[in-house]
């Protein structure tokens, strides 16, 4: 079994990112998971990477707030445009963090590696492709 510090601490050093900065950015993904994902694909990956959940749940994974065009996007594309307009604010939020789309381009698939290595499977892959839109956004596609 995985833990979730070994999969920040893994994919961070792959990706040229402090722990501090993959430590933001996989928690807030985290947490879109938790809220957006299709629940077997999430069920399994919190089965496989110990201490997955408890980061989806935490302060820091919690909904970040939506600007105008957000909620508009949000309104207007049902479940795949609240999906992708909370994802719009992830990448919002992470910028004080100095985590960006090519951050992002280069940390998911490293962590995609370590959850991967660890348990046989791309449960953190399967996790976003079953989040309509986000892809692209998360650095996978």
């Amino acid at each position: 079994m995985a833990s979730f510090d070994d999969v920040v601490t893994g994919a961070a050093a792959a990706a040229g990112l402090s722990n501090a900065q993959a430590h933001a950015a996989l928690t807030g993904a985290l947490g879109l998971l938790d809220r957006h994902a299709a629940p077997e694909h999430r069920d399994a990956l919190y089965a496989a990477v110990s201490g997955a959940e408890a980061a989806a749940r935490s302060k820091a994974a919690e909904r970040p707030r939506r600007g105008l065009f957000g909620g508009l996007m949000a309104s207007a594309g049902g479940v795949s445009g609240a999906a992708v307009a909370e994802a719009m604010g992830l990448l919002e939020r992470l910028k004080a963090h100095n985590v960006g789309k090519a951050e992002l381009k280069r940390l998911l698939p490293a962590a995609r590696d370590q959850v991967r290595a660890a348990t046989g499977r791309d449960l953190l892959g399967e996790a976003v492709r079953s989040v309509p839109g986000v892809g692209p956004l998360l650095g996978d596609g």
